[in-house]
């Protein structure tokens, strides 16, 4: 028996049980549900959350299932290099807690520890998935479901808008956020957009690969709702990722470019034709974030490209935070090496809003190396006749590479809830049929 086939047989076993099935489920589907499903008081007001609960089923499963799941991880390399990344994190959990007993605040390591195990249930959901999705029958059925999810969450937030649906979220996030509209995903902006960015990519992945046989209706109506919803979302970052993936679309395949253009033309003209109210909110949404925002009209026009200058006025203080970061390091270059413990910033105090800044600070230069190979080994998988779903993974992976400096996105922060474990979710939802159409394709 190769290993091949002992893998496919292992994999048979595994899903058997319903439950099985039953907790990839309801992982999908806290991916777009982060509303509170328990309570508790350990370190304040604590809330549990869908992927907290079912997360714990995924590490039974990994515990159960432990050499297959080894086996299979280090059979991918994109698997192999995070696996790395979530070991090196959980290494410096030592430095996180020596900190925090020292700082005499010993409830600060819990909670990263509390962080930790969502990496892990991120990381090892993915892995589970992807052998669930070995078998092709089941990719239909996930896809569809995946579609059918951000579709239901576009509509419940422009039921919100029309004021049909209350803000969701208790009174502490409203003053937090400012009673941001986001359905049942997380209240800060940035939950509502990249949620909205991962699934338009992927609809797109699907509309441009046509041997998937999943409901083109479907998939034309999640790219239209998503990008309406990433219209209305307000964060910048996320249209700073939408532009950076159009671009690259363009420039790489032109007329697949043409072709999702003239949809979302069709779509944005029927809009205007039956003259729906949320057109109104998604101009006044981007009039307020975005336009009202530049110093300098002729940025926006093209006459004149001052990047800083657009930084300044569109990065809410990023800048003068990453400098003071940068400032925080170098003044503190013995942390660089290794960083002082995941999610512990009791010596600075407050977020970089850059990944790459953040993670020298936690992890070290060691981490942030573990990171890049395994965000940046995207780009080189080799996906045979499916090569359209390789190009909207590229312009995802490109667009994370460059958004990253200006956010934590692909991260696990509190204000963060679910991102993480949706992106890898999509990413293995765009490898994936590559071997259902080239058995020629290596597991690299």
């Amino acid at each position: 028996m190769t290993k091949t086939e002992y893998i496919d047989k292992k994999i048979q076993l595994l899903f058997k049980p319903l439950y099985v099935r039953a907790t990839l489920f309801f992982m999908v589907l806290s991916y777009f549900y982060n509303l509170p499903v328990l309570k508790y008081s350990a370190i304040g007001n604590n809330e549990l959350r869908l992927y907290d609960l079912a997360g714990l089923v995924i590490l039974y499963l990994v515990i159960v299932h432990q050499n297959l799941i080894r086996l299979y991880i280090n059979s991918k390399t994109y698997f192999k290099y995070f696996k790395v990344f979530v070991l090196w994190a959980g290494f410096s959990l030592i430095f996180t807690a020596a900190f925090s007993f020292f700082k005499g605040r010993p409830l600060y390591f819990v909670q990263a520890c509390l962080y930790y195990y969502h990496l892990l249930v991120f990381f090892y959901t993915s892995v589970v998935i992807a052998m669930y999705l070995r078998n092709r029958k089941n990719y239909k059925s996930v896809a569809s479901l995946v579609l059918l999810l951000a579709i239901a969450e576009s509509v419940l937030v422009f039921l919100q808008h029309a004021r049909i649906v209350p803000f969701l979220w208790n009174e502490i996030y409203a003053q937090s956020y400012g009673s941001f509209l986001s359905g049942a995903l997380g209240p800060n902006k940035i939950n509502l957009g990249m949620n909205m960015f991962f699934s338009f990519v992927f609809a797109v992945g699907l509309l441009l690969q046509k041997q998937l046989k999943v409901n083109r209706i479907l998939i034309i109506a999640t790219i239209l709702m998503c990008f309406a919803t990433i219209g209305v979302c307000g964060s910048r970052t996320t249209y700073l990722a939408l532009i950076v993936f159009l671009c690259f679309l363009f420039i790489s395949k032109t007329k697949k470019f043409i072709g999702l253009s003239v949809i979302i033309s069709i779509g944005v003209i029927t809009a205007f034709f039956l003259n729906l109210e949320f057109i109104e909110t998604i101009t006044t949404t981007i009039e307020n974030r975005v336009i009202s925002k530049v110093s300098d009209p002729t940025l926006l026009t093209g006459q004149s490209l001052d990047v800083d200058q657009l930084y300044e006025d569109l990065g809410s203080g990023r800048k003068q935070l990453s400098l003071r970061y940068l400032e925080y390091l170098l003044n503190n270059p013995l942390i660089m090496p290794t960083g002082i413990g995941l999610n512990n910033r009791l010596l600075i105090h407050f977020s970089a809003h850059n990944i790459y800044l953040s993670l020298i600070n936690e992890v070290g230069f060691i981490g942030l190396f573990l990171y890049f190979k395994w965000l940046s080994n995207y780009l080189f998988l080799k996906f045979g006749k499916v090569s359209s779903l390789k190009l909207a993974l590229s312009g995802l992976i490109i667009a994370m590479l460059v958004t990253l400096f200006f956010g934590e996105h692909l991260y696990i922060y509190r204000s963060l809830f679910s991102i993480l474990g949706y992106f890898l979710l999509i990413v293995v939802l765009l490898i994936a049929p590559r071997y259902y159409f080239a058995n020629h394709v290596k597991s690299k």
